[in-house]
């Protein structure tokens, strides 16, 4: 039984590439969205190595920094007979720009905003007329633990996460009167998504009045990445199936042992300590 039809972006690894597996496995017909339709094959394999076919899946093109091709895109899906009415968009793709704040030009932060915030909102607005008509409708924007907390290296990065998160609670509170649900998924670090290995950083950072502290931080990353690497992207996709099948929803769902962590220490007597142990590190630097 179909449940209903939903439109995942960034399908092609990561996040979003279990996440589609995950829907269409509850039910869910399935918009597979990425930049790169000739990046479909793991996806492809994914859903034949679970055992479905691809008839509840659709393969579309898009890039969510195009306004043209979001508007293209949306009006095919809302005018396709079988499928058109999106009850389920999950907004998923992303870009990492790290750097110290004051290394990131103007234009890498723009682009990081473009993708991680801008590209969101976009395609929410354009899809929201349909959903409040039929008053049904779940937005889940898959955030990251940096849009509740700032890390050094990550500003840009924080900050688009930030903006998604405070936009997506003010659109909540605005959508529950036409039964629209959003919800934010917080996954902290998931090596096995590729996202800190495809990051962009100033071309000059090794110039950088930082550099040294920069080296540092990139040892602690990896020390982490190592204690997380049995982090399976599949508990994030889990999570927004579940959100996707829930009645009434909450607003903020972290995921993984450090998103946890994180969520929990965002109290005022944790936070004094985290903050002393950040400007430590710059000291011993």
């Amino acid at each position: 039984m179909q449940r209903g039809t939903a439109l995942v972006t960034g399908s092609s690894s990561g996040f979003g590439l279990s996440t589609c597996v995950e829907l269409v496995r509850r039910g869910y017909f399935v918009w597979a969205s990425m930049r790169d339709l000739d990046r479909a094959g793991r996806l492809r394999a994914a859903l034949e190595a679970s055992g479905f076919g691809l008839d509840r899946v659709e393969f579309v093109a898009l890039d969510v920094t195009n306004a043209e091709q979001t508007d293209a895109l949306v009006d095919r899906i809302l005018g396709d007979e079988r499928h058109g009415a999106v009850d389920i968009l999950v907004n998923n793709a992303g870009v990492m720009v790290t750097g110290f704040a004051e290394d990131i030009d103007d234009s890498l932060l723009r682009e990081q905003f473009e993708t991680n915030f801008f590209g969101l909102v976009r395609l929410t607005q354009a899809l929201l007329p349909a959903m409040r008509e039929r008053r049904y409708g779940k937005i889940i924007n898959i955030s990251s633990v940096s849009g509740r907390r700032g890390l050094p290296n990550h500003s840009a990065y924080c900050a688009s996460k930030f903006a998604v998160e405070g936009w997506s609670e003010a659109l909540r509170y605005e959508m529950i009167p036409y039964n629209i649900f959003v919800s934010l998924v917080e996954p902290g670090m998931f090596p096995a998504t590729g996202l800190f290995d495809l990051s962009r950083s100033p071309q000059a950072v090794g110039d950088s009045v930082h550099a040294k502290t920069r080296i540092s931080l990139a040892a602690a990353t990896a020390t982490l990445k190592k204690l997380l690497v049995h982090a399976d992207p599949q508990w994030v996709a889990q999570v927004v199936a579940e959100i996707a099948m829930a009645d009434a929803p909450r607003l903020r769902y972290p995921v993984g042992i450090d998103a946890w962590g994180s969520a929990l220490s965002l109290g005022p007597v944790v936070r004094v300590w985290w903050e002393q142990a950040m400007i430590q590190m710059f000291r011993a630097n």
